[in-house]
């Protein structure tokens, strides 16, 4: 007798899609059986006309704990993540206060997360001028990777030095973990700041700044930087297709690199910044419509490792300031990444779902160690998955987050395909409910277990 059964089930994997009966024990997929088979269930869970699609890896998002839980905190963005279909995310070392700079700041994240997350969740650590003597003990209290800015990262969060650069990488390298970088350089940055933009309106001065030239320039420096020291180099949130082909180049060389992109780098333009303000403020920023249609061929190239939201959220007001400038840069979007992809990538551009599970379940899931556990689907697995109705038609409604504040640049977009439930080591987290039009949550916080990287370089 199973706990759980799901009949007519279309399983979607990276490598295939079929259609089979699973059968759930104990929080594995203990059984997958042809198309008629009768399975004996505590629950049987009818999936005629969905998608089973295993949980979604989100492992670049910002949830604020500690310390400025008035954007968000763990049991607010868990929730979001979840609705979303994600089942695991990795939370970064800023945007909270204090930083997470020492063992005891990865250990209170760690810590925090058990009793606030409804999803399973993993802590990056960071990587500054004054903390290298920190790598290993983060490492050791089980710091998923080291974030490192090329650019001025805020008061606490510096820029190295190009020699604590290089220590950092080393360390990295000795550690078997790896360096996940914010790619602008700060020199280019101040030059062109330093030019005349006196008849330019503020989002063309912000967009002049945070140039092209910026995140390649930075993205050859570090890419140098994992080719000396073997440390291993991951490219945080590219947005341009110049970036993703200096990767591409690298890997040939054997350089030990990896690279992510965002929804926004594959859905909205400088146009789309300018119309919509503060909301869809980010960096790097959004770019020209040849870049979106770049990163696009690289997706489907298979050029681009996996994908991430960089959800960053904010009080409303912070996004929605007069001045561009004192806007808040950050996006809220972890809710919305899987239809959005599915919208624009299989519905409008005919690429086929077993992409969006590669680059959104499968890849992370091997970077952070954790295939074929998760990841995937399969007898042994565990039974963490996300019932996607790939037929739904619906439009994205701010009132409808699950975040602390309810405002997101993706309001009005329409999508085709929606995360009908998601479950968890077999129990179900959070359902759309049809009546109200909105998701529920149906988990606990504090559900979620936490994720120490394995091997997370997936090699």
């Amino acid at each position: 007798m199973f706990d759980l059964v799901l009949e007519n089930a279309r399983l979607v994997l990276e490598d295939a899609t079929r259609d089979c009966v699973v059968g759930i024990k104990d929080g594995d997929v203990a059984r997958i059986a042809e198309p008629g088979t009768r399975l004996e269930g505590e629950q049987i869970l009818d999936c005629a006309g969905k998608l089973v699609l295993p949980g979604f890896i989100d492992l670049h998002v910002h949830f604020n704990e500690p310390g400025l839980t008035r954007r968000e905190d763990y049991s607010t963005g868990s929730s979001s993540a979840a609705a979303g279909g994600v089942t695991l995310f990795a939370d970064m070392p800023l945007s909270n206060e204090p930083y997470t700079l020492s063992e005891a700041a990865v250990r209170d994240k760690f810590e925090r997360a058990a009793k606030g997350s409804v999803v399973d969740y993993a802590v990056w650590a960071g990587l500054v001028e004054d903390n290298t003597d920190q790598l290993a003990p983060m490492a050791e209290a089980g710091a998923y990777g080291f974030k490192m800015f090329t650019c001025d990262g805020g008061d606490g969060f510096p820029m190295p030095e190009p020699e604590t650069m290089r220590r950092g990488f080393s360390e990295a390298h000795r550690l078997g973990s790896f360096v996940g970088v914010h790619c602008e350089d700060q020199a280019v940055m101040d030059r062109i700041a330093g030019q005349d933009h006196d008849d330019a309106d503020e989002i063309s001065r912000f967009l002049a700044v945070h140039c092209p030239e910026a995140e390649m320039e930075a993205t050859r420096r570090v890419i140098g930087l994992s080719e000396e020291t073997g440390g291993h180099l991951h490219v945080c949130h590219a947005s341009l297709p110049e970036v993703v082909d200096m990767v591409a180049e690298a890997k040939k060389r054997g350089v030990p690199v990896t690279v992510e992109t965002c929804p926004q780098y594959l859905l909205c333009t400088t146009d789309d910044l300018s119309r919509i303000g503060g909301r869809l403020k980010c960096t790097p920023p959004v770019r020209s419509a040849d870049d979106v249609e770049g990163m696009w061929q690289r997706i489907e190239a298979g050029a681009v490792d996996f994908i991430g939201t960089d959800h960053s959220p904010a009080e409303t007001f912070e996004k929605e300031r007069a001045s561009f400038d004192q806007c808040w840069g950050g996006i809220n979007g972890v809710q919305f990444l899987f239809p959005l992809l599915h919208t624009e990538g299989v519905v409008r551009r005919g690429l086929s779902p077993e992409l969006l599970v590669r680059l959104y379940s499968a890849a992370p899931a091997r970077f952070i160690g954790q295939y074929p556990r998760k990841g995937t689907l399969k007898e042994g697995s565990e039974a963490t998955f996300v019932i996607f109705d790939p037929e739904a038609q619906w439009t994205i409604r701010a009132e409808d987050l699950l975040t602390k504040h309810r405002q997101t640049p993706y309001a009005g977009m329409s999508c085709t395909g929606r995360v009908e439930q998601t479950w968890l080591r077999g129990e179900m987290v959070c359902r759309f409910d049809s009546d109200t039009g909105k998701h529920r949550l149906t988990g606990r916080a504090g559900c979620g277990r936490p994720v120490i990287p394995v091997n997370n370089k997936g090699k």
